[in-house]
Order: structure tokens, then C-alpha cells, then sequence
């Protein structure tokens, strides 16, 4: 049985947001089921138990895909931010505060 390497998701979420709206490679799984549930993983920032963090905190702050390949199925990411961000609305505001004046 071949195992798979395992992935590094925080460097790969450092990659991510490194490069937004660019798409990284995750890693490929075994079957489409294994990537999709890696896919969900990442879109929802799911962690186990409270006392973990998720690389791809906060949820929905990137976006995921897979195709096949020959031995199962390639997932990549890519980060987007979030619509909630306060800080890009803020900054959005003072900019249309200063094209106003």
C-alpha cells in the first residue's frame, strides 16, 4: 500500500496568503471523496476541538477545488479574505470619504 506524504496545511495557508487569488497546490488524495472532505476542511477552517487552530482560519476565507488524476484526486486553494473584514471595510470607507471631499 502506497501512503500519501502528508500535507503541511499552515505552510500551504502561508502560500496562500502570500499569493491571493492565486491557486496552490493542497496535495493529492486517494479517491474524490478524500478530496472533497480535504476541500470542506478547508473552506470551513474546521478544527476537532477548541484547543486547535485551522490554518485556513477564518472560515471561508479561501477557495478550493479538484480534478482527477491518475492516482486519485488534486485539491488546490487559494485565498480570498473575507467579506467581514473589518480592517478592508474601514479602509474602503475612508477612501470614499476622501473621493467625496
Amino acid at each position: 500500500m502506497n501512503r500519501r506524504n502528508r500535507v503541511d496545511h499552515f505552510a500551504v495557508a502561508a502560500a496562500c496568503r502570500a499569493n491571493p487569488g492565486v491557486w496552490q497546490s493542497v496535495g493529492e488524495y486517494n479517491s474524490t471523496q478524500s478530496a472533497e472532505g480535504a476541500c470542506d476542511y478547508i473552506r470551513s477552517a474546521y478544527v476537532k476541538t477548541s484547543a486547535q487552530r485551522s490554518a485556513y482560519s477564518p472560515a471561508g476565507s479561501f477557495e478550493t477545488r479538484h480534478a482527477l488524476t491518475e492516482f486519485g484526486a488534486r485539491v488546490e486553494a487559494r485565498y480570498v479574505g473575507v467579506s467581514d473584514d473589518t480592517a478592508w471595510a474601514d479602509a474602503l470607507a475612508s477612501l470614499t470619504e476622501e473621493a467625496v471631499s
